[in-house]
């Protein structure tokens, strides 16, 4: 059921009913951003999306977040150039909570003088932080390359000097004249009853204050007539260069034919760029194709990040596929690969109702038509590669070529390098140029995605099967949405690594399923987009195994590229070095991210000689010594069918899904299961290591030794995270909320089979470094000796409780939670006794469990200074 309507005051109203599962998401869509800022603002659309959460008429400091997490709920906010969007998830039984807190956040916040300059302090975090992200300083770089005038150039964060001196005046200045009612959109999707939900919006949003709107007029930008090139020297490892043409707005007639274009080249392992350019060739790390299409005029971009060295081979290898587009246009197979994949999207948003509800809204914020989807999608099944053709060639000029670069390299041989190109560029558009259009007019076969009707005999009952050869099968039907995920992993991973093959198990993850005996890499991903489904596989400390996600529609199909990828794997040489390079380049680069460089540090400390201390992507020296022959042979070492577990989750029948598995696993060894133990010996005494960093921010990890995965205190130990975690709890009051340290502090957890570890992580600036160990290590004594009150208590259980519910909207999730489970000695029905055994634990349990842990020996890594 959709439902579209207004308020009295001008507010409309979005109802999406779906009663898949037992959640609700209530979201404010603002339609102002940062491009609605004036002069001397930038930044003040983002910074009121945080002090909405700091206060309202009825709701203090830290309150509005702990309503929500007391009632098992999950809320949060984003600001882009257009809209500012607040959203919260939660329970069907707690439905007026969400419209409660979303009409106290939209239409009564506090905006208090010292909330507002405690809050300024996070802010201004933020910005440091997005100074130290390769991704965010190539992002900004890219957009003042193509807007100048237009506010799109401006970074959404602001200006660090606007944020430290906007006073509260200006902040309720703004406010007022945006955060009006006329000027919002409240959409509600999932399990509610429609009759009841109406009455209870009426009654908390019907009543807002008007103020009256003021309109924007946002400067454009004129038509660009030449090339343009900006060049950002960095001390990042990467190179991140975007080629980029300025097109419409998104409500214009070119805009469909420029996404599947940029769908046809840049979407997925089988298209044009990634297919030649990163899997043939091996020239990038990774390279795509996308749009930008906002309320203005946007941009199509190809993106790649690379090593320097092979610029110019990437470049030409562009310049040639290129030509092949503006002078052949794309296949009308391509279209129809486009197209099947743009349907099945709108099947695979409805797992969650956050995904529905996002869906809408986007739709009715672009378009101002809610149902947006279904005209587009009939209009995407008439375009012809000529209509691509045509269009992209009225882009895709010469003139209008863009180049913004992010590199540690060499900026003048860098300009020399894009200038030659951009000459052969212009020739090569020039040339290209078909003398006729006529060939160019079949449309694409269109496909109709059928969904099956649910097997009359078919029951969603959760069971486990074990096979007479030993290999153990999990089932759960559901028939609420046409997905079905199926996973497999086998035990062992990083743990069955020997000392001559560390870095086999990620190497195996990457190159596992990418091609067989049977059918070439670039044939599998082909399959797999026409196909609208993913098919990976994945490795970590434990285990290592396949995933695959597909429509009903689709499963026979998929299914028989899973047992052919499972059995039959290709490892071809030149693939196992691709990806080799791959996993060095990463290795070069973890300086480009600290937050990481600080976690591997403290459990290469913790653990020390257990297999957890190994970082999964090794050393270069040692991925140099694996090639197929290793890979394969780590692989045959834990391939045994009592070492082998399924689960199969979604629109399915049990018994033939079954029946296939036992089919194709007959022939497996029968062998035994990987339960081999290695020694954890605790660090003799604490330790505290600092490596040096230029970095904005310092990056810090207190932690302990923690649980295994069967350990009986570990839902207490869930509990313990929970008191800790999210905007309502301890650590994000006192740290953030409350001291203004950091904008992103959280506790950190694993559970192993042999060990685990607990802890809290930050990232601040290095003067406050000091002060956020002392109060990181504060909130643990306060764990050990206080007794964690029953308001506070209830807050937490009913925040695991409901992220968890929540969680498990999605096939795949639950199929994950029921299979690990299983694999590592559980239950495999404890996903759904979950909340009755975080239910039972008390506060002493905590209590008891914290001095456990926090007295044990403490490991301070920090990357930065402090």
């Amino acid at each position: 059921m959709f439902k579209k309507y207004q308020l009295k005051n001008g507010m409309t109203v979005i109802l999406v009913e779906s009663h898949k599962s037992p959640v609700v998401s209530v979201q404010m869509w603002v339609k102002t951003g940062s491009a609605d800022e004036k002069k001397g603002e930038e930044g003040l659309s983002h910074f009121i999306e945080h002090l909405v959460f700091k206060g309202s008429d009825k709701y203090g400091v830290g309150e509005i977040a702990q309503t929500v997490e007391g009632a098992g709920g999950e809320l949060n906010a984003y600001t882009s150039f257009d809209q500012t969007v607040f959203y919260v998830t939660i329970s069907k039984a707690f439905t007026e909570v969400a419209l409660d807190v979303i009409s106290q956040m939209m239409g009564s916040p506090r905006f208090d003088s010292d909330e507002i300059d405690n809050e300024r302090e996070v802010v201004l975090e933020e910005i440091k932080r997005s100074f130290d992200s390769p991704g965010r300083v190539s992002s900004q770089n890219l957009f003042s390359t193509l807007y100048k005038d237009h506010p799109y150039s401006i970074p959404i964060l602001g200006y660090e000097k606007n944020i430290r001196n906007v006073t509260q005046t200006e902040i309720l200045d703004y406010y007022h004249r945006r955060y009006v009612p006329e000027n919002m959109t409240l959409v509600v999707a999932g399990n509610f009853d429609p009759g009841e939900i109406k009455g209870q919006i009426k009654n908390y949003f019907e009543n807002f204050k008007s103020y009256k709107l003021k309109k924007i007029v946002r400067k454009k930008d004129k038509k660009q007539d030449k090339p343009r090139l900006k060049i950002k020297n960095t001390e990042f490892k990467d190179n991140l260069l975007y080629i980029s043409w300025p097109i419409p707005k998104i409500d214009h007639k070119d805009i469909l034919p420029l996404d599947i274009f940029s769908l046809v080249m840049g979407y997925g392992e089988s298209s044009r760029l990634t297919k030649t350019i990163k899997n043939t060739k091996h020239l990038v790390n990774y390279v795509s194709c996308s749009t930008f299409t906002p309320l203005d005029p946007g941009f199509m971009s190809i993106s790649a990040s690379l090593q320097l060295d092979k610029l110019e081979d990437y470049l030409d290898s562009l310049l040639e596929e290129l030509e092949k587009v503006l002078k052949e246009t794309v296949d009308p197979e391509e279209i129809k690969k486009a197209i099947i994949n743009l349907e099945a999207d709108e099947y695979y948003s409805l797992e969650t109702v956050d995904g529905l509800a996002r869906k809408v809204g986007t739709y009715h914020h672009l378009f101002s038509d809610y149902k947006y989807f279904q005209k587009l999608l009939k209009e995407a099944k008439n375009i012809t590669p000529l209509d691509i053709l045509k269009t992209v060639r009225k882009y895709m000029k010469p003139e209008m070529l863009n180049f913004s670069m992010t590199t540690p390299g060499e900026e003048k041989e860098i300009k020399k390098t894009l200038r030659s190109w951009s000459k052969k560029y212009e020739k090569m558009f020039l040339n290209s140029k078909p003398k006729s259009y006529t060939q160019f007019s079949q449309k694409a076969q269109k496909v109709k995605i059928k969904i099956a009707e649910k097997p009359k005999q078919a029951k969603a009952t959760p069971q486990k099967i074990v096979l007479n050869n030993g290999v153990s099968v999990i089932s759960l039907p559901s028939f609420e949405t046409p997905v079905v995920n199926m996973r497999c992993v086998f035990m062992g991973g990083l743990r069955a690594e020997k000392d001559t093959n560390h870095g086999s198990t990620e190497l195996l993850a990457r190159t596992w399923s990418n091609g067989t005996k049977n059918i070439s890499e670039a044939e599998l991903f082909l399959k797999t987009d026409n196909l609208a489904s993913s098919l990976f596989s994945f490795g970590g400390r434990n285990t290592i195994g396949l995933n695959m996600s597909t429509l009903s529609f689709f499963a026979d199909e998929m299914r028989e590229l899973f047992f052919d990828v499972l059995l039959n794997p290709r490892f071809s040489d030149g693939i196992i070095e691709r990806e080799k390079i791959l996993m060095i380049e990463h290795l070069k680069k973890r300086e480009d991210n600290p937050a990481q460089l600080t976690i591997l540090d403290f459990m290469k400390t913790l653990y020390g000689k257990h297999p957890y201390a190994q970082d999964l992507y090794s050393t270069e020296a040692n991925l140099k010594k694996v090639n197929s022959e290793v890979i394969r042979e780590h692989l045959q070492n834990m391939s045994f069918s009592k070492n082998l577990s399924f689960v199969v989750v979604g629109f399915h029948d049990t018994d033939r899904w079954v029946k296939s598995i036992e089919k194709f696993t007959k022939d497996l060894p029968v062998g035994n299961k990987l339960n081999s133990k290695f020694d954890f010996v605790l660090p003799e005494s604490g330790r505290k290591n600092f490596f040096l960093s230029k970095k904005e921010q310092s990056h810090i990890v207190v932690g302990y030794p923690g649980l295994t995965f069967t350990s009986k205190e570990r839902y207490a130990l869930e509990v313990m995270q929970s008191v800790l975690s999210g905007q309502g709890g301890r650590l994000f009051i006192e740290l953030r909320d409350k001291a203004s340290l950091a904008y992103s502090v959280a506790p950190i957890k694993m559970e192993g089979i042999d060990a685990g570890h607990f802890g809290a992580y930050i990232g601040c600036s290095p003067e406050k470094g000091k002060t956020a160990i002392r109060m990181m290590k504060e909130q643990f004594d306060r764990l050990m000796n206080e007794t964690i009150p029953e308001v506070e208590l209830e807050r937490s259980k009913k925040y695991l409780i409901g992220g968890h519910d929540i969680g498990l909207q999605k096939n795949s999730a639950v199929a994950s939670s029921m299979l690990f489970d299983d694999v590592y000695g559980l239950d495999f029905m404890e996903p759904f006794k979950y909340a009755e055994y975080i239910q039972s634990i008390t506060a002493d349990e905590v209590k008891e469990l914290a001095r456990k842990i926090f007295s044990g020996p403490e490991i301070v890594s920090c990357v930065g200074s402090v």
